[in-house]
């Protein structure tokens, strides 16, 4: 994830889409994450769900390392699983600004606007009624 994300965002460079100052948006959801495969790992009462949000959270990372080594100098994080209070928020970066938890008008895109240059999503997933996603 993390060296797919620092590709595209250096492809962004490399064909001059992408200057300095650049605003990110990230909206994280659990069910993609790498390795989750069964609901017991998804949510507070499942016996794997504090091993998946130091996945996601790892997850979250690289993106915005990879987002800041693009050249990103502001970066918003939206938590958007469950009750968006997935995320070890003391791992995350200091630097980088968070939305937790519900309601939202915007669902999993809360906090989005037109000042954003980009968006990263992480753990997302196919839906539920796809037979042939994962």
């Amino acid at each position: 994830m993390k060296h797919l994300t620092k590709w595209i965002l250096t492809l962004s460079i490399i064909t001059g889409l992408w200057s300095q100052d650049k605003k990110i948006f990230i909206s994280a959801d659990l069910e993609g994450v790498v390795g989750a495969v069964t609901g017991e790992q998804l949510g507070p009462g499942g016996f794997e769900y504090n091993r998946f949000r130091e996945f996601m959270t790892a997850e979250v990372n690289a993106a915005i390392e990879a987002a800041k080594s693009a050249g990103a100098t502001e970066i918003l994080v939206a938590d958007s699983h469950g009750n968006g209070q997935n995320l070890l928020i003391e791992k995350l970066p200091k630097d980088v600004k968070l939305i937790r938890s519900w309601p939202r008008p915007l669902g999993m895109m809360e906090g989005i606007d037109s000042s954003f240059d980009g968006v990263i999503f992480t753990g997302y997933h196919a839906s539920t009624d796809n037979k042939e996603g994962v």
